[in-house]
């Protein structure tokens, strides 16, 4: 549950910090005080989406806490594990949003993102607004609020069908890529065509880039040449001499002294190296020049062969590495359709055995979902009597189609919520029938059905006693506090009667100070001036607090005959 919630710079909240209890926690005020930005400051911390526009005006950013007590349960536990949060004693989580836009989310001090905080808090808090009917009357909705109250048993089977039809929709895949026969065959031809053509073409790792420096040089044959027959001339030497010559003669001349100096002897066999050097160098200018010469010759073979090289690497990704893997993926292929006969038999027997199987387990999560949806409607009927709606026949409408190829993966059972709100009127779907004050009386009955189901730990409702007034008003604020002994609650409400049935009342007003205006929130010791104020308005008259306290003692009674109640139920193990 929410133990407290910090707000700083919503709005028109300043700074605000204040602590709720475990069970009915109400939250009224006069029209415009400000009490839709408390669901707001609650909707920004447990990750809703939220512009700018929230921040307060004058400031730059706006920031919200809330720190959770005895809040982890086992879909929490495991949620946790799942994302790598360590749990503790208690949880807090923190947003903040700045004027430029930028969002930081923080569970535990550590950082965190938007998603994983969202889905943090969807298994702690469960917000239900004035407009969150138009997503019950969505049948696409249906099947999971039908599923959600069907317990371990029902979650497997759908686990089960939702993995059957995966293995189911892999295999279908892969039969049709496998074609028939008379497309295998032609897909092998055009392989079989790719694959020789590669092969033929034979081409090498670095190639284009060998051809490409060969064709430079051979398109500069002329300048290489005579660059390299000139640098040949110097070292040969001209009119018979040659520069070899000159140091063997140098060496030579030399040689006749080396008696009278030692180092004479190193200098000679220098000159000696250096001519050795000298004649390689010419020996190897001499080479170049005659391959250089070869090339030319065969420039027209080169450029079809650079062409062939360029038009296979283009033709099949457009270079050697892709060329490669082109082959190597192509060659699997071929090998796989060469044997897909084989295989196709073979996925035949599978899908048909995993269709058995899939449409098996779908029909059997079928039958569950029937019979929860017996119970459903049996506690529905009984609950929309209660709310003073004891005309209206409720029914979980089930149509099914278990043929493998037509069940999906939550199975083969299409769901919708039906109502008739007053006897003799046909079934129609809830969009079509359903009122706006009936519909919070229903998603009110939903609500203390689905209580002890869920386990989501904190339930807010805002404002869904619209539309609701005299006796059901009584009815209501009795639902709200059941659903209160076992979760937290926090609701914004204009009805006398629920306020009364508070275990913590707040108060919200709006105030200027200094030039501003301001909401604040206040726990009321005693609250039943306000609840005379939500009887008789703003001008209430002398009748308003005596029955407000009367409306407080029939609460109050009826708050101990629930804790009675449950004193004395036998204890089970």
């Amino acid at each position: 549950m929410i133990k407290s919630v910090s707000v700083k710079n919503i709005a028109l909240i300043d700074s605000l910090d204040f602590e709720l209890g475990g069970n009915l926690n109400i939250l009224s005020g006069e029209t415009g005080a400000g009490k839709s930005l408390i669901i707001d400051a609650l909707n920004f911390v447990l990750g809703e989406r939220a512009d700018r526009s929230l921040i307060r005006y004058g400031t730059d950013h706006a920031v919200v806490e809330a720190l959770f007590e005895d809040y982890l349960t086992p879909q929490v536990e495991r949620y946790m594990e799942e994302v790598g949060i360590d749990p503790e004693e208690v949880l807090i989580i923190r947003r903040k949003m700045s004027s430029d836009g930028k969002n930081e989310c923080r569970i535990n001090g550590r950082p965190s993102t938007l998603s994983v905080l969202k889905g943090l808090t969807e298994l702690l808090v469960d917000i239900h607004g004035q407009h969150e009917h138009q997503s019950l009357v969505k049948p696409a909705n249906h099947e999971g609020m039908l599923d959600g109250m069907g317990g371990a048993s029902l979650a497997s089977v759908k686990a089960n069908v939702k993995a059957l039809h995966a293995k189911y929709r892999v295999l279908i895949a892969e039969y049709s890529a496998l074609g028939n026969e008379s497309e295998r065959e032609r897909r092998l031809d055009v392989l079989s065509f790719q694959l020789k053509e590669i092969e033929d073409a034979g081409i090498a790792e670095g190639e284009e880039e060998e051809l490409l420096e060969k064709r430079k040089r051979i398109r500069n044959t002329e300048k290489i040449i005579s660059a390299l027959s000139a640098a040949r001339g110097l070292l040969e030497g001209y009119d018979g001499r040659s520069l070899g010559g000159d140091l063997k003669s140098a060496s030579a001349s030399l040689a006749g002294i080396s008696s009278y100096d030692g180092r004479i002897d190193s200098v000679c066999d220098r000159l000696d190296a250096a001519k050795t050097e000298i004649e390689d160098i010419s020996e190897t200018l001499g080479d170049m020049m005659r391959e250089v010469d070869f090339d030319a010759k065969g420039a027209d073979a080169l450029e079809e062969r650079l062409e062939l090289v360029r038009n296979i690497q283009r033709k099949y990704g457009g270079s050697y590495a892709a060329v490669k893997e082109f082959y190597e993926n192509a060659a699997r292929e071929a090998e796989l359709l060469s044997g897909a006969s084989e295989r196709t038999a073979e996925l035949e027997r599978e899908i048909a055995s995993v269709g058995k199987e899939l449409s098996r387990e779908a029909e059997k999560l079928g039958d569950m979902r029937r019979v929860q949806a017996e119970d459903f409607e049996r506690a529905m009927t009984k609950e929309l009597s209660d709310l003073g709606m004891g005309g209206t026949t409720f029914k979980v409408d089930i149509l099914s189609d278990y043929a493998p190829e037509n069940v999906g993966e939550t199975g083969g059972d299409k769901v919708e919520f039906l109502i008739s709100p007053n006897v003799g009127e046909p079934l129609k779907p809830l969009a079509k029938i359903i009122s706006g004050g009936e519909m919070s009386r229903f998603m009110l009955a939903l609500k203390n059905i689905v209580a002890g189901i869920d386990g989501i730990g904190t339930m807010v409702f805002d404002e869904i006693d619209t539309g609701i007034s005299g006796h059901i008003s009584a009815v209501v604020a009795e639902k709200m506090c059941n659903i209160s002994r076992t979760r937290q609650v926090i609701a914004i409400t204009h009805m006398p009667s629920l306020a009364a049935m508070a275990d913590s009342h707040f108060l919200i007003a709006k105030s200027v100070k200094e030039g501003k205006t301001l909401t604040s929130l206040n726990l009321l010791e005693d609250d039943t001036d306000e609840v005379a104020r939500l009887i008789g308005g703003n001008d209430y008259s002398s009748h308003a607090v005596p029955h407000a306290k009367e409306m407080k003692k029939w609460a109050s009674d009826y708050k101990h005959s629930l804790a009675a109640a449950r004193a004395s139920a036998p204890t089970t193990h």
